[in-house]
């Protein structure tokens, strides 16, 4: 497996400025060209008609001026809104990842001295980011646990209702048992306080997969992304009748040049709104956030002495 750090890394950001102003790949100029080169057709009919067939209308250029900035305001707005989304999703996933760290210490340092005990709670955290991401995406691929659980679990787990509620209910289940005493070890082996330190990360574990699900189930109010699109538009609409006669054939570059920021943004915000669909361009790097978990937890496992 490949450095962590290596993986969480951007790799397709490019250090040159000009290499990375022409990349294709991971930008949004590939979903909008189809959208953008339709678009230009109008510009191009308009021309031949004002040349060929009859004079069209000419419109002052400085209203579009003046809109051209509240509409490329709005725009951002929109984008800014999708990445504090993006960002939050983020931040939840930190937190999932902090908080199975601090499951996994406390129950290795604080919990039953019994090896089975343990490696049932290591392999069922790192179960619930794998789980948590396959509901995420309404996935059902836990190959990388192949191994990690039996295939029974395996099945018990793709047949539950809500896989992350499933495997937070095993963990709660460890944790009852180590409060009222293992099979095979002698009375109590989690006091009250060090049980509630666990219990509190369990349940943050649920908190932080209902602010995932927040997210995903609370998209952009569609209201808000249909008026930007229809001033958009509009916008588009009437431009080219305020260049036509000073700029004629060239029209159709400025057009161009106005569009193409106009729609890479309106795309931008529909990329970042959706942080956990493996489609998106911006998608959250979950495979690799749940690879480092499971990385990290087996190796917290292997190093504890009392585990072996």
């Amino acid at each position: 497996m490949k450095d962590s750090t290596q993986l969480m890394t951007n790799k397709d950001e490019h250090p040159n400025f000009l290499v990375s102003s022409v990349m294709w790949r991971g930008s949004v100029t590939p979903r909008i060209m189809p959208m953008l080169l339709l678009l230009c057709c109008y510009p191009t009919l308009l021309i031949i008609l004002d040349h060929y067939w009859w004079p069209l209308p000419s419109l002052d250029v400085t209203p579009f001026e003046y809109t051209g900035v509240v509409l490329g305001m709005v725009l951002v707005f929109r984008t800014n809104a999708g990445y504090e989304r993006w960002w939050e999703a983020r931040k939840l996933w930190g937190g999932i990842t902090n908080q199975i760290r601090n499951l996994i210490i406390g129950g290795l340092n604080y919990g039953p001295h019994d090896s089975a005990w343990r490696e049932a709670l290591v392999k069922w955290a790192i179960a619930f980011a794998f789980a948590t991401k396959e509901s995420l995406r309404n996935g059902n691929n836990f190959t990388p646990l192949v191994g990690l659980l039996t295939e029974q679990e395996l099945v018990e787990l793709k047949s539950a209702i809500h896989m992350p509620l499933f495997v937070v209910s095993k963990i709660a289940s460890l944790l009852q048992k180590a409060r009222t005493g293992y099979p095979n070890t002698n009375g109590l082996e989690l006091d009250g306080f060090e049980f509630s330190i666990l219990e509190g990360q369990r349940g943050l574990l649920i908190d932080h997969l209902g602010g995932c699900e927040r997210i995903l189930k609370t998209p952009m109010p569609f209201v808000y992304a249909v008026k930007i699109r229809r001033f958009v538009f509009m916008f588009l609409l009437l431009l080219p009748f305020s260049l036509l006669e000073k700029a004629g054939f060239y029209t159709v570059a400025i057009f161009f040049l106005v569009a193409y920021p106009l729609l890479s943004l309106d795309r931008i915000g529909i990329e970042l709104q959706k942080p956990f669909n493996s489609k998106s361009l911006s998608h959250l790097p979950l495979d690799t956030i749940c690879e480092t978990i499971q990385l990290h937890c087996l190796d917290l496992l292997k190093q504890h002495p009392n585990s072996l």
